[in-house]
């Protein structure tokens, strides 16, 4: 039979850390208050298992800010495009904002609310480029932990299959 890691045991292991690890981002990211849109969320893919006589892998892929999200600190170094920010503020609802000088009054139009809304928000963003957050540890502590897990279990499953392996040359 011979020590492989494309075993069984490993692969189910593997598999359940991914969908742990999964699942406490999604947890963390909804407790943070970042998923304004559903799209962060929605954006995690596992992708399929691969195996060979010395390793296995499993992907996760998600959406690119989903790191620069849990960043401590931002520096903008230049305004975003205006055409990203009237996106964002209409997939948010412009409901969810403040609509700069109209006062009590509102405006004509919800195109002409979201790009008071967008350039706002661009103006914010060059007037105070450092943005600090705090430490939110989404993705290092659930790595860091859920690793920790992984590789205890692994060397229980080794040593099991180690053991294994050995009675059934010692029975021969």
């Amino acid at each position: 039979m011979g020590l492989s890691l494309s075993s069984k045991r490993f692969q189910a292991l593997l598999e359940q850390f991914v969908r742990e690890a999964v699942s406490e981002f999604q947890r963390r990211i909804r407790s943070a208050g970042l998923e304004l849109t559903g799209e962060l969320l929605d954006s995690f893919k596992i992708k399929s298992l691969q195996a060979g006589n010395t390793y296995i892998s499993q992907m996760v892929e998600t959406a690119g800010y989903f790191r620069i999200k849990d960043l401590r600190s931002m520096h903008y170094a230049r305004m975003p495009p205006l055409a990203a920010m009237e996106y964002f503020v209409e997939k948010t609802g412009i409901d969810r904002f403040y609509v700069p000088g109209y006062g009590d009054r509102t405006p004509s139009s919800e195109t002409i609310a979201i790009e008071r809304v967008a350039w706002a928000i661009r103006k914010a963003r060059m007037q105070k480029p450092d943005v600090k957050r705090g430490y939110r540890g989404i993705y290092n502590e659930v790595v860091k932990g859920k690793m920790g897990a992984l590789r205890s279990e692994v060397s229980q499953a080794g040593a099991r299959l180690a053991i294994q392996e050995l009675r059934e040359i010692l029975a021969d």
